[in-house]
Formats: C-alpha cells, structure tokens, sequence
C-alpha cells in the first residue's frame, strides 16, 4: 500500500494481516484487531485501525484504544473513581505517548437470559492517536496490543 495516500477499509485490512496482524472485524471506517489471552482464544477487539480523515495529512491513520473498569470490581466507588482508575491505567502506556481521550462510555451489561436485568456496567474510555503513514500505524498497533486495558479488581 502507497503510504502517501488513504487506502479503502478492505486495502487497509489486507495491509494489516499482511503484517501480522489479526483482526477481529471490520466496519466500514475502521479495522478493528483481535486481542488473544491465550493462542486460541478472542477476548476483545479494544484496538482498531481507521484513516485519520478530514483535518490530517494523506495516508495519515488514526489509531483507538479502549479502557475500561468494570462496576462489580469496585461496587462502593462513584463513576468518577472508576474513570479515575482507568485513566490511571492508561497513563504510562497510552496518554504518556500522545494519545487523547476523545469519548466516554457507561456501558450496561445485560443479562443474556433477561435483558431487563443489569449484570455489570463497563466504564469505558476511548483514547486516539494520529499516526502520520501506516507503517507508523502497525507498530504502534502492535506496541498496544499488549498493555493492560482493565482495571483489575482489589487494586
């Protein structure tokens, strides 16, 4: 793919499994890639990878993190101390190297069985860089990949 210009999604997709990358899925503006616990195992897609868009350079690329807490891990704390936490968390690996929060989400966690019943609510922020070319893109995707993205429970 010529850095210098925004590729379609299904290019984009193709450019980042060719560099090793799994993906998870893809929507019309945004690839989103596969997060492993263990080889065989899909947990999340809390990456994804879109053209930057109107306002950057061509063949610029937006890169998305989400963090997030979980309610049931601190069933006594306000909303602000569950985004508290998770800014705590993305604070060496995520906001230390130029990524913006840009959304907040109060995700409710309904039952399976009983949609009228809430199991849990996810409290969630979204962070994002602009990469100036894809290559800048892929490493800085799989430089992510590995970072705690939940705050874990008793911390």
């Amino acid at each position: 793919m010529n850095s210098s210009q925004t590729p379609s999604i299904q290019d984009l997709k193709k450019t980042l499994v060719a560099a090793g990358l799994e993906i998870f899925r893809t929507r019309p503006d945004a690839v989103h890639l596969a997060e492993r616990p263990r080889p065989n195992q899909i947990l999340d897609a809390g990456i994804s990878v879109r053209p930057a868009g109107a306002g950057h350079a061509d063949g610029a690329f937006e890169l998305r993190v989400v963090l997030r807490c979980q309610r049931s891990d601190f069933p006594r704390e306000t909303p602000d101390q569950l985004w508290n936490r998770v800014r705590e968390l993305a604070q060496p690996d995520v906001t230390a190297v130029g990524y913006d929060e840009i959304e907040q989400r109060e995700l409710p966690v309904f039952d399976p069985g009983d949609k009228t019943k809430t199991l849990d609510t996810w409290y969630e922020l979204v962070y994002s860089r602009v990469l100036p070319d894809v290559e800048h893109a892929i490493d800085e995707a799989k430089r992510v990949l590995p970072v705690e993205k939940f705050v874990k429970g008793g911390q």
